[in-house]
C-alpha cells in the first residue's frame, strides 16, 4: 500500500500488509488492516495519527500490488494451476495467465466457483464467447476464485473417435 499524508510528505510511506494482516507506519507503529476497504484503512490511519501526532490528518491510500490473492484455473486450458492476481484481473485475462482455452474447451460453459469452503459457496456459469462478442460484460475475479473450463461434450467426442482410429488429436 502506498500511505500518503496531505501537506506531510515526510510521512509518506509504502507499507506491505504482512500475513498477520498489519502494518507498519512511521509514528503510529504496526496497524491491522485485515479485512478493511481502503477507505477504512484511510479512517484508521487517520485516527491513529490524529490522536497524539497531527491535527486533523487526511490519509490517502493507493494500492500499488495484490500479491497474496490466488485464482485456481482447472479443466481444458494450457497451463491449469494456481496464478497470482496483482491487480484487477477479468475472466479473460485469468484464463490468459493459465495459456488460454485448448481446442476441446467448452467456452460456453466455463464456470466461476465463488466462497468454496463456505455456506455462500456459489457457481457462476459464463459463455465466454458472449463476452469476447460484447454481449456481456467480462466479470472481475476475486481472490479464491475457482475457474473450471470444462472438456466440450461434442468436440470431446469426436476427439475419442480420432484417436480410436489412430488420427492424433489436434490441441
Amino acid at each position: 500500500l502506498q500511505v500518503e499524508i496531505f501537506q506531510v510528505e515526510e510521512l509518506n510511506h509504502v507499507a506491505r500488509i504482512n500475513t498477520e494482516g498489519f502494518i507498519s507506519l512511521p509514528l503510529v507503529g504496526s496497524l491491522k488492516v485485515e479485512g478493511l476497504t481502503v477507505e477504512e484503512t484511510e479512517r484508521l490511519i487517520e485516527k491513529a495519527l490524529g490522536e497524539e501526532y497531527l491535527q486533523d490528518p487526511h490519509v490517502t491510500i493507493f494500492v500499488q500490488e495484490y500479491e497474496s490473492q490466488k485464482v485456481t484455473l482447472e479443466g481444458f486450458v494450457r497451463k491449469p494451476g494456481v496464478f497470482s492476481l496483482t491487480g484487477k484481473t477479468t475472466l479473460i485475462q485469468a484464463i490468459a495467465m493459465a495459456g488460454g482455452a485448448l481446442r476441446l474447451a467448452d467456452q460456453k460453459q466455463v464456470v466461476i466457483f465463488r466462497g468454496v469452503g463456505t455456506e455462500e459457496a456459489v457457481g457462476h456459469k459464463i459463455d465466454i464467447t458472449k463476452i469476447r462478442t460484447g454481449e456481456i460484460k467480462d466479470p472481475f475475479i476475486q481472490n479464491k476464485d475457482i475457474i473450471v473450463i470444462p472438456k466440450h461434450g461434442g468436440r470431446g467426442f469426436i476427439d475419442e473417435i480420432q484417436r480410436t482410429i489412430g488420427m492424433p488429436p489436434i490441441y
